[in-house]
């Protein structure tokens, strides 16, 4: 029965329809996480919208789950699930500026460079994420941090617009004036509520980057990354900093402050001097950069490795974790590391009530990447980021991580974590009214409301 549904699929689309039995299945179904072993009941690279509407509604019809692809970067395997529809986006790539309202539309499997590479022409940019080979969907709907975060807020705030196909397979055009609350949605609430096609970003203008590295060691190790706090207690809108703590080759803990700064160099050294100077600091690359130079700052990481990532939202800096990051790249093997991602400005001003997502609060998002190729290191690897996050624990708003960067046995209880009860109940109505059958569930899931 099930082989004549997916024919029945091929006979009334005209994209690509890959099936386990089929070639390419394997390469299609390829994990970012090595980890995640989902296996699709099919495979569906749609051709056009009316390709997307008609698979929708014959997963209904087949009674299957649906999950959506896009860059596919999902460490908890979300963009290969098991025993379901898949919607491959992955090949759904592009984006077109508008400059006389600084706005963009992009299609939902594009990749930040293509976002990037669009805006960056017009001497704009959208809030995105770090890493250039990120789906922009996937990381919009669920947060999105990028060296714009101090001055514009999350990427999900700087979206105005979206194309979205229902479980019912209806076309939904959402803006603040149509459908408000699913926009509200769709700003954090992640891929919950249909397969969206097609995102629209406020932009920004972004004349000029100053950014690098910063790297610290040695037996003032600890009083840099406290000074490190101290400087984003008070920094400007114009700086962001991130900072990456690692096992170095001798075995000795070490911290790499990261540093974007929107603005001239001399403002962006003088932002920054009192890290630069520290007596920790052994080696600078700050340089002044455009914006696609900023981006890549960090090295994609590649498909096919095994990951593990675990953290927190957290609501203070002290030094809970300062010790926690100089115990965690004491004892990390060569890959992972610790990520703490530091938030202010903009990011907190936006009111509450602009966007779903629950981390409005937090002054950072702290996370072990846990990240290795051999599988009889799993037991040893799972372990150290747990024990990171268990460290950090403390700190956390609410139990929650950020939804961006989840566990692959992420629980249904750290998912609401994530969100204060007020929205979370929200999210739940509006997963009623749009998913009451949950058929997108393969995400950081929300589950329908009771009747």
């Amino acid at each position: 029965m099930l082989q004549e549904a997916i024919q029945d699929l091929r006979g009334r689309t005209r994209g690509e329809v890959i099936e386990p039995a089929g070639g390419g299945y394997e390469a299609a179904r390829e994990a970012y996480n090595a980890m995640a072993s989902g296996r699709p009941v099919v495979i569906f690279r749609p051709a056009d919208l009316t390709d997307i509407v008609t698979a929708v509604r014959w997963a209904a019809g087949s009674d299957l789950p649906i999950g959506v692809r896009g860059g596919g970067h999902s460490v908890a395997g979300h963009s290969s699930p098991d025993g379901a529809l898949l919607v491959d986006l992955s090949r759904w790539r592009g984006a077109t500026v508008d400059p006389a309202t600084r706005t963009a539309d992009a299609l939902a499997g594009s990749r930040l460079m293509d976002l990037d590479a669009a805006t960056f022409a017009y001497g704009l940019a959208a809030p995105s994420g770090t890493f250039i080979d990120t789906g922009i969907g996937g990381l919009t709907l669920s947060g999105g941090i990028s060296w714009l975060l101090s001055s514009e807020g999350y990427a999900c705030d700087a979206l105005i617009g979206a194309q979205l196909v229902t479980a019912d397979g209806d076309v939904l055009e959402v803006d603040e004036e149509h459908e408000p609350e699913l926009l509200w949605g769709l700003r954090g609430g992640g891929g919950n509520f249909g397969v969206v096609t097609r995102l629209r970003y406020a932009l920004t203008e972004v004349p000029a980057m100053f950014g690098g590295r910063l790297r610290f060691r040695g037996s003032s190790l600890r009083d840099s990354i406290l000074r490190t706090f101290e400087v984003e207690a008070s920094a400007p809108d114009e700086l962001v900093l991130a900072m990456v703590a690692w096992r170095a080759e001798d075995g000795s803990p070490s911290i790499s402050v990261n540093v974007g700064w929107r603005g001239d160099p001399e403002s962006g050294m003088a932002a920054v001097s009192a890290l630069a100077t520290h007596p920790a600091c052994y080696e600078s690359d700050l340089k002044p950069m455009n914006w696609l130079q900023q981006q890549t700052l960090y090295q994609p990481i590649p498909f096919g490795l095994r990951q593990y990532w675990k953290g927190h939202l957290i609501g203070q800096l002290d030094e809970t974790l300062a010790d926690a990051l100089i115990a965690s790249a004491s004892e990390a093997s060569d890959e992972s590391f610790a990520l703490v991602e530091l938030i202010h400005g903009r990011a907190h001003r936006i009111p509450e009530s602009h966007a779903a997502f629950g981390g409005r609060s937090a002054v950072a998002n702290v996370t072990a990447l846990a990240i290795w190729e051999d599988a009889a290191d799993d037991a040893a690897e799972i372990a150290w980021a747990r024990r990171f996050a268990d460290r950090v624990s403390p700190l956390s708003l609410r139990g929650g991580g950020y939804l961006n960067y989840p566990e692959i046995d992420q629980t249904a209880s750290r998912v609401a974590a994530a969100y204060p009860p007020d929205s979370w109940a929200r999210l739940r109505g509006l997963k009623r009214r749009l998913d009451p059958h949950n058929r997108f569930r393969f995400n950081a899931n929300i589950p329908p409301a009771d009747a």
